[in-house]
């Protein structure tokens, strides 16, 4: 049920970065260069990934891989937190931003029961 949760999330995000590149592009922070690349490129990689867990053709490298994944996206979710009003992100309430940051832990868990 996890594998296809994991599956499901990282499908869904794959597919709206494409969707949405410009959004994605906009909360990297900004001293990285070609955002939109990144943008359309860790799309690329999250939707292989729900592929992969989806179908149930994972290996424990790939989720290594994934799990590394999620770490290196997380500087977009702190400076999302960090930058609400440049990004025009002041609707969202900040406990909704700042509840992100722990999620990436969660998702980093999830994949690791996955793996026995």
């Amino acid at each position: 049920m996890k594998r296809i949760i994991m599956g499901t999330v990282f499908l869904i995000a794959g597919i709206a970065h494409f969707l949405k590149p410009g959004k994605f592009a906009g909360i990297i922070p900004g001293f990285i260069p070609f955002k939109t690349f990144i943008a359309y490129f860790t799309g690329l990689l999250e939707f292989v990934f729900g592929v992969l867990l989806l179908l149930g053709r994972i290996r424990n490298w790939q989720l290594n891989g994934m799990q590394k994944f999620l770490w290196a996206v997380f500087p977009a979710n702190v400076y999302m937190y960090t930058h609400q009003e440049t990004l025009g992100l002041e609707k969202y309430p900040n406990w909704a931003l700042l509840g992100r940051l722990p999620l990436q832990q969660l998702m980093v868990d999830i994949l690791e029961d996955i793996k026995k």
